[in-house]
């Protein structure tokens, strides 16, 4: 990653667990780190800012991934965000489901770190 371009990621996923892990990984490659615990919260933060790519979870308490998703990709201004899901089902209908809505990646739980940063470096915009 250039030093000089500024890269932020949403982490959208309900489980702290999950978000100190991530965080942590993403700090260290020096990336902004911005969460939301739900769909709703990652919408009201998108009004505030453009992160460089999103992670989402799909099983989310008041809106799920798969809503959050369509909602960001029916805007104009956030549509070309990549957004990466993450989730803890290996059935091939959600995996479908997540690229037929413009998900980039699909990452099954428990996240597997080092895929988690090839896709994170393989959706900069940059790459």
């Amino acid at each position: 990653m250039p030093n000089d371009i500024e890269s932020s990621i949403l982490i959208v996923d309900d489980s702290k667990i999950n978000v100190r892990i991530i965080s942590k990984m993403i700090e260290e490659l020096g990336h902004q780190i911005y969460v939301a615990s739900n769909g709703i919260e990652a919408l009201k933060l998108l009004t505030k800012f453009k992160p460089t790519i999103i992670l989402m979870d799909i099983k989310m308490p008041k809106m799920d991934g798969f809503s959050c998703c369509q909602r960001i990709k029916r805007s104009a201004s956030r549509a070309d965000i990549p957004i990466i899901f993450m989730s803890g089902s290996h059935d091939k209908s959600d995996i479908d489901k997540a690229k037929a809505i413009g998900g980039k990646d699909y990452l099954t739980k428990p996240i597997n770190i080092e895929l988690l940063k090839q896709a994170i470096d393989f959706n900069m915009p940059w790459s």
